[in-house]
């Protein structure tokens, strides 16, 4: 099973939770998903890093292009990101990366799940969205 998951039973709202490292073939089929998710229409998203470890260069390589690769789509469909990291210094550092290199639709970085999803919920109602279904979540 993949150390990173995508949760989509509240599209708009998705949730992606990373779990640990990931080989790059896993990384591959989790941008793959991200296009394939991305399609289906605007929605916002949750990246939950708090168990994510440490992403290889080459990894956050393959992330950047696929940002490039996928700017259009992104701009089409994307509400916003938040960002859930709970080390300070690792927020601190993806807030200044984030700010010289925003990402489309608007972000947000948050030491706490909670808080994130209802950031994300609260772009989806401000565009006259809801989450699907199931729309809480333990934090």
């Amino acid at each position: 099973m993949s150390p990173i998951r995508i949760d989509t039973s509240r599209f708009p709202l998705v949730v992606v939770t990373f779990l640990g490292p990931a080989t790059d073939e896993e990384f591959r089929v989790y941008l793959d998903e991200l296009t394939t998710t991305r399609a289906r229409g605007r929605s916002a998203w949750v990246f939950d890093a708090t168990s994510a470890g440490r992403t290889p260069a080459n990894q956050r390589r393959m992330q950047a292009e696929w940002l490039s690769d996928n700017e259009a789509l992104l701009r089409e469909t994307s509400l916003g990101s938040a960002f859930v990291i709970d080390s300070p210094i690792v927020r601190g550092v993806l807030t200044a990366i984030l700010w010289m290199s925003p990402i489309v639709g608007g972000h947000a970085v948050f030491a706490h799940y909670g808080e994130a999803e209802q950031w994300a919920i609260d772009r989806l109602r401000e565009a006259g969205l809801e989450p699907g279904a199931d729309s809480s979540r333990a934090s």
